[in-house]
């Protein structure tokens, strides 16, 4: 059967067969002879599908065999005149609700790809657990070695080529000129959700996709405290301070910003943590060092920070690493303190924000600020070209 490649791929053919052969020489070092792949930012990695919803009692994803060169595609019945159109595929395996774990050990026994080491995203946002449970026993059942195929192509995801690099770079240009125009329309008396909406529509306009996650507006006395509550009809008012934290998106590339506005009139105290907020993000990039743990200079950009604002006034510091996405969420699995699932160094490529939130309990407001930085052979550094300190707005 001819490989079915779509028109509208957003790579060349050759950059996806390049992850494929990057993603076996990964299987064979890690023991795993077949690797079934359900993370959706993952599948959208090795084969370009994407969609705007994974049913989460469906293992919809890719087979990838260490030695076979194709790639089998397992997708819900309904999906079968989409899946051209999306999908880099040899052979499409296609399931419903009830069978579908049933079905996709039929398709691995089928082939054969049963008789060996079988690795399963046990972390993988999507299915549900119990789907990725009910194959696992499946394939027990008949004899096979299930083992965790976790971070196999997460790993190889956190460094992007020349050709993603620019997608992250489009996306990051769409995100300042959104910004900057949201800076002149914010005035009070907008609620939380026309902002998250303004922001959402001016970044559509400019060609960014639907985020993995809808932009976060934090105002009022308790914004560091409901951050990650969704927008709500809470009206601006003058005098406050306002932090939009949005995504830009090209092909599923993630890039995020944050900024903090002064609504009407200035906050001293809001601006002096946002200034130290920016001084530690230069001894980020400063100390940053190519091909190394991230640690010393995440430590290093932490400790300037601790020493011009008081612990209790920073809620977090921190990053983590950026690239395809898709709801609920962005957040990458390494971290800039290298303190998650697993160990990270700066490679070139290597795509992470930086955040800096702050807040004041007395003064009641919130000063937040996130950038998106990159690895390059001469370093790390920035995306964006907004200045990171307080924005007057209103």
């Amino acid at each position: 059967m001819a490989r079915s490649v779509p028109e509208s791929l957003p790579f060349g053919v050759d950059e996806y067969e390049g992850r494929h052969t990057a993603l076996r020489v990964a299987m064979g070092a890690a023991g795993v002879d077949v690797l079934v792949v359900t993370s959706p930012a993952n599948l959208c990695y090795l084969t370009g599908y994407v969609a705007s919803w994974y049913a989460p009692r469906l293992p919809i994803g890719v087979i990838v065999h260490r030695l076979a060169g194709e790639l089998i595609l397992v997708d819900w019945t309904r999906h079968a005149d989409y899946i051209p159109l999306t999908a880099i595929h040899d052979e499409a395996e296609l399931v419903d609700y009830g069978t579908a774990p049933a079905e996709l050990v039929s398709a691995l026994r089928r082939r054969g790809w049963h008789e060996g080491t079988v690795g399963l995203e046990w972390f993988a946002p999507n299915p549900a657990g119990g789907i990725v449970q009910a194959v696992s026993e499946g394939l027990r059942a008949l004899g096979t070695e299930v083992v965790a195929g976790d971070y196999l192509v997460d790993d190889l995801r956190l460094y992007k080529s020349e050709a993603e690099m620019a997608k992250v770079h489009e996306a990051a240009r769409l995100l300042d000129e959104s910004f900057l125009a949201l800076q002149e329309e914010l005035r009070p008396g907008m609620t939380e959700l026309q902002i998250a909406a303004r922001i959402t529509a001016l970044l559509a306009d400019r060609g960014s996709e639907v985020a993995a996650q809808h932009a976060l507006v934090s105002s009022g006395p308790t914004a560091w405290a409901d951050v990650h509550a969704f927008p709500s009809r809470r009206e601006i008012q003058r005098g406050e301070v306002v932090s939009v934290d949005a995504s830009a998106v090209v092909d599923r590339y993630h890039v995020n910003l944050c900024r903090s506005f002064s609504i009407g009139t200035w906050n001293p105290a809001a601006a002096g943590y946002l200034e130290a907020g920016e001084a530690s993000l230069a001894e980020l990039c400063r100390t940053a060092r190519v091909d190394e743990s991230p640690r010393p200079a995440m430590a290093a950009a932490e400790s300037l920070l601790r020493s011009r604002v008081p612990d209790e006034n920073i809620w977090w510091v921190g990053g983590y690493a950026l690239g395809i996405s898709f709801p609920p969420s962005w957040v990458g699995h390494t971290y800039l303190a290298d303190d998650g699932p697993r160990p990270v160094r700066l490679g070139v490529g290597y795509v992470s924000n930086y955040e800096t939130i702050m807040f004041d309990r007395r003064e009641r407001f919130e000063s937040a600020a996130i950038d998106t930085v990159v690895v390059s052979e001469t370093g790390l550094a920035p995306l964006s070209a907004i200045p990171r300190g307080l924005l007057p707005a209103g």
